[in-house]
Order: structure tokens, then C-alpha cells, then sequence
């Protein structure tokens, strides 16, 4: 079983415990549990606002604000003995480690902003923390691709798919990234 199916099982099982346990409770001792949890996600929520505003940013295009706080996050996980329970936040199924995910998407705001080189290198720190993340090896090949480098992008998006990555998924985006790359090299030439 490969790590993101082996997370996902984790995720799912958990919750289907905790589900199993509330539904055994009293209706009060239940609701009370639920409500606890509940205020506890939401002061760890503020305690990662600078994640919840590096989303946010994401989501409006603004890649320059969403870098900033993403590495005040990342700061922040890395200063903090309790930087562990922030996990059920920034949880995914292709890595647990949060510095490594907070790493990823610095680098694809970085390429959304056309800084390949620095995204690459942001790229490469968050293998360093997580070598089975999949998502800096998509990410790896997208800018080889982007950089006409057709083979190098083929065996970082195989990477990918050997970690986990859905096959059919990973040719959908590594056409799409071999096309920008085409384009690139067009616009380049129309000059």
C-alpha cells in the first residue's frame, strides 16, 4: 500500500472511530465531547492564522501575501514545541510534515509569479524535509517542463506516481505543463 492511501486509511479510520465512540455516549456527554473539539480546532485555527491567511491569499491570486505568511507559518512550525498539534490543520494525504507542505506551496505561488529558479530550490527544501512527498516532484517536473526539458519532467512526474500520485493525473498535468512550455517557446520566437 503506497503513503497516500496509507494516510487516507489512517484519516478515515480515525474518524470512524471517533464517530463510533461519540455515538456510544450519552446524547449530553457526546454533544458536550463534540463542542470541546470543536473549540479546540478553532483555537488552534487562530493559533495558525498565518496558514489560514496563506490560503486565503492563494485562493484571491495573491501569491506575493500568500508567500509572506506562509513563511511566518513556516517559522512558526519550526520555533514551536507545539507545532504538533496543529497537524489536523495543514494534514494531507501525501505527507504529514508541515514544513514540507508549507515549502510546496511557497514554490508553486513562486511559479505562479514566474520565479522558477527560487521555486525550484523551495522545491528541493521541502524533499529534503519530505522525500515521499509527491507533490514537489509534480511541481519539479512542471518546471522542467516549463524549461523544455521533456525528459527530466517524465522522470519527476514517474516520481510522483511511483509515491502515490494517480497516474492518470499526472499525464493530465504533465501535458499541460509540456504545452505552457510550448507556448513559452512560441511567445519567445514572436518577438
Amino acid at each position: 500500500m503506497k503513503r497516500p492511501q496509507r494516510i487516507l486509511l489512517m484519516l478515515l479510520s480515525s474518524a470512524a472511530v471517533i464517530w463510533l465512540v461519540l455515538r456510544l455516549m450519552p446524547g449530553a456527554i457526546a454533544f458536550g465531547v463534540g463542542v470541546a473539539v470543536l473549540l479546540m480546532v478553532l483555537v488552534l485555527a487562530g493559533w495558525a492564522r498565518h496558514l489560514m491567511m496563506a490560503r486565503y491569499h492563494m485562493r484571491r491570486r495573491q501569491w506575493t501575501k500568500a508567500i509572506e505568511s506562509y513563511q511566518r507559518f513556516e517559522k512558526m512550525l519550526l520555533t514551536s514545541h507545539y507545532s504538533g498539534l496543529l497537524i489536523p490543520l495543514y494534514l494531507g494525504i501525501y505527507s504529514l510534515d508541515g514544513v514540507a507542505i508549507v515549502r510546496n506551496n511557497i514554490a508553486q505561488a513562486l511559479m505562479k509569479l514566474g520565479k522558477l529558479d527560487e521555486a525550484d530550490g523551495w522545491l528541493r527544501s521541502a524533499l529534503q524535509q519530505d522525500p515521499l512527498y509527491a507533490i514537489p516532484y509534480l511541481n519539479l517536473g512542471t518546471i522542467a517542463a516549463i524549461q523544455r526539458q521533456e525528459a527530466l519532467a517524465r522522470r519527476q512526474f514517474r516520481t510522483a506516481v511511483e509515491l502515490g500520485y494517480s497516474p492518470i493525473g499526472a499525464q493530465k498535468l504533465l501535458a499541460r505543463a509540456l504545452a505552457r512550455g510550448n507556448e513559452a517557446i512560441d511567445k519567445a520566437f514572436d518577438k
